[in-house]
């Protein structure tokens, strides 16, 4: 088995744990399978990739004192899970899998004070390395970090520029990309309230692509960054340009993005519209971005992230947590109607992380009564909860 085998998790900090199989009691949910993966505590911020062989891998914080970021690897061929602590006092990270199916794992330090740093860890085959980017005196960092590698494994990282020295807010998109000598740090989209929520995908020609929200009174909306070379181009998605001020009560905000690119590099985003209560998706097609509600919820946590993955063919399904009502949600289409199916209740389902491998659909995320949970099942079971399709167009620029 290539990467990080079940004896090196156990022997490099004694943490590796069989967990506990559980299934889940809803009729709704009764074809999935939920189990938890680490029930120390909630874990946040799960970020889920499966390798090459059909091994899970995930990275998440624990909900407590000292916010540790953890690491998680399933083992396929045993269906048994295994967990270790990678660092102490994070928050908002991110995995992804290199050429050798090594972990790769961007964070923040915990909160946003003056001097938090992006940093980045990963596995090198035999010990985690981890580094902290940036000057010792730079401003705050938060709000989710993304990563994402080329086909060097290079890593690029896409951030919350939250604050600069002195505590002013900066609230800007930016990046850093390792060249294979140092970082190269770049500002992507530098107005006022953009990059938070961002997620960051790599195309086939190594170009890297960030959706993200603004968050700004005047500009809230839902962005787009590629990079083209030598620059970034950013384009609206969806939102207000330049609000007057008695458009500021009904401005749209955005939260909880994720991206993910087809075979085609074209982007499928899945977001939060905050005032409609609605989960929405965005892709690009016919040389228009079009826009549709999949899904509403009750109510909204903060800050969390939907998860987004596609099939064999193309089809995007999204997951999203409604906390008012205290479940997570599946929204995948049939026909020209969204369906919603229940994964997991009593308030478990916050920042979901979602993948699609070997026809079995994976979600992994944090439950509120104390476990990062998984749950999985075959892709060929619908639902039968119906939402109606409310599309409509951007063009592009």
């Amino acid at each position: 088995m290539r990467g990080i085998s079940k004896r090196r998790i156990a022997g490099i900090s004694g943490l590796a744990a069989l967990v506990t199989f559980l299934w889940c009691g809803t009729a709704s949910a009764a074809a999935w399978q939920v189990r938890a993966i680490d029930n120390t505590a909630m874990g946040q911020f799960s970020s889920l990739k499966i390798d090459a062989e059909g091994n899970a891998h995930v990275a998440y914080v624990l909900d407590t004192s000292d916010h540790l970021l953890r690491y998680g690897f399933w083992d396929h061929a045993t269906d048994r899970w295994f967990t270790m602590t990678v660092a102490k006092g994070a928050e908002f990270c991110s995995l992804a899998l290199d050429s050798k199916q090594h972990p790769h794992i961007s964070y923040v330090d915990y909160g946003t004070q003056v001097g938090a740093k992006v940093r980045y860890a990963h596995w090198d085959g035999a010990a985690w390395k981890t580094e902290g980017i940036g000057p010792d005196t730079a401003g705050a960092i938060g709000f989710f970090t993304s990563i994402a590698l080329n086909k060097d494994d290079h890593p690029i990282i896409s951030y919350y520029d939250y604050a600069g020295p002195g505590g002013v807010f900066i609230l800007r998109l930016r990046t850093y990309a390792w060249n294979g000598r140092y970082w190269e740090a770049r500002t992507a989209d530098p107005e006022y309230g953009s990059g938070k929520f961002n997620s960051i995908a790599i195309d086939s020609a190594g170009n890297p692509h960030v959706a993200y929200a603004n968050v700004g009174v005047m500009h809230a909306s839902l962005r787009y960054a590629s990079w083209k070379g030598r620059q970034w181009n950013v384009e609206w998605v969806e939102g207000v340009k330049d609000a007057p001020a008695p458009l500021y009560p009904s401005i749209f905000p955005v939260y909880s993005v994720a991206l993910v690119l087809d075979k085609s590099d074209s982007p499928h985003i899945t977001y939060t519209d905050l005032t409609a209560h609605q989960v929405k998706y965005a892709h690009w097609v016919g040389g228009k971005w079009q826009t549709e509600v999949a899904g509403t919820m009750v109510n909204y946590a903060y800050p969390d992230r939907n998860g987004i993955a596609l099939d064999e063919e193309g089809n995007p399904y999204l997951s999203y947590y409604d906390s008012g009502r205290g479940v997570l949600l599946l929204a995948h289409r049939e026909g020209k109607n969204w369906v919603a199916e229940t994964v997991d209740q009593n308030f478990a389902g916050y920042t979901s992380s979602i993948q699609i491998d070997r026809q079995t659909i994976f979600v992994t995320y944090g439950d509120r009564a104390g476990a990062l949970k998984v749950a999985r099942r075959p892709l060929e079971v619908q639902s039968a909860v119906q939402e109606g399709p409310v599309p409509a167009e951007r063009t592009r620029p």
